[in-house]
């Protein structure tokens, strides 16, 4: 899937991600963690990474297998790491910060988050097993 970098796409990939989360064996909870995680990542492409420029778009490639889902985002914004787990970072409990909580969203509902650098593009790869029941 492809979407142009406006905000107003994001549904679509978060419709497009949590079909794909059924498909794989995930409950309505653990499909809302992908989509979440995803659409995070897609806002923030969107606003810091593109920022004013209205021609960047997102590539969305997502695979599938029985209780596993891999979702691999592809962006030609300017190079940003989002696989440092900001969840190790400091943070002020008396005063935490506005916003910026995007990442740590994606961190915390998905297992395994990569980045990496390719032919002059961003790929970010994030991937998430289906919790056993308790």
């Amino acid at each position: 899937m492809k979407i142009n970098g406006h905000l107003d796409q994001i549904e679509r990939i978060g419709r497009f991600i949590q079909e794909a989360a059924q498909d794989a064996g995930f409950d309505e909870m653990e499909s809302y963690a992908c989509e979440l995680a995803v659409c995070e990542a897609c806002e923030n492409i969107i606003l810091h990474g593109y920022g004013d420029d209205s021609t960047g778009e997102i590539e969305v490639a997502v695979q599938t297998e029985p209780d596993n889902i891999t979702i691999e985002l592809w962006d030609d914004a300017p190079p940003f790491d989002p696989a440092n787990d900001p969840t190790k970072l400091d943070r002020s409990t008396d005063n935490p910060p506005v916003g910026g909580l995007g990442l740590v969203i994606i961190h915390k509902v998905m297992d395994d988050v990569e980045y990496n650098r390719r032919e002059g593009r961003n790929q970010l790869s994030m991937r998430r097993a289906r919790k056993s029941p308790a």
